[in-house]
């Protein structure tokens, strides 16, 4: 699915780390107030979560994405393909394993903080499904049970993109490129 990110993939790890800091551990009260404590009281005020949304218009809604709009639309197309994706959570797709597990997670007396991580799809086919993991501790370095939801994804490759746009593959070059010294190194030689 990084293939959905295109030439935006690098965003993806900080992405991902906007939905972890958004669910994250409680950290304490007043002015460090926020993470998993913040969105149970707002899924409790506003439903943001629910049957029938997809996780994508959720996570618009959150305004959890890119700051440019190129990155942020490819975003919301990758998040949007979850539903295509099975889970290992029965007869749900990816789409509706997640918001599902949120659902119940936020729903909970003691939520669970959640984890937002991906894994490499191209090994098999168990590894084309959205996994949910109802608790885990995906970070060694904090002692913390999260409810985990990990992502299918597999890279961008750029002749299959320009493929299936249409487009023809960049000519090979017959000559090696000369290095381009910037004017400034130039001058210091003189």
């Amino acid at each position: 699915m990084g293939f959905f990110m295109k030439h935006n993939d690098i965003l993806i790890g900080s992405m991902l780390d906007q939905l972890n800091l958004r669910f994250a551990p409680p950290q304490g009260r007043e002015k460090t107030y926020g993470g998993i404590a913040e969105m149970a009281a707002l899924q409790k005020e506003f439903e943001i979560f629910k049957k029938g949304r997809p996780f994508a218009t959720s996570v618009a809604v959150l305004n959890l994405a890119a700051y440019n709009n190129d990155a942020k639309n490819h975003w919301h197309d990758l998040l949007g393909t979850l539903l295509k994706h099975k889970s290992n959570r029965g007869k749900l797709n990816g789409d509706q394993a997640i918001v599902d597990a949120l659902v119940k997670n936020l729903k909970s007396k003691t939520p669970l903080p959640v984890y937002f991580t991906s894994h490499d799809m191209r090994k098999g086919e168990e590894a084309k499904k959205v996994l949910i993991t109802e608790k885990g501790r995906p970070v060694f370095y904090i002692e913390r049970d999260y409810l985990v939801v990990s992502f299918p994804m597999k890279p961008w490759d750029e002749d299959a993109g320009r493929q299936a746009a249409g487009a023809p593959a960049p000519a090979k070059a017959k000559t090696k490129p000369k290095s381009v010294k910037p004017k400034s190194a130039a001058k210091k030689k003189k």
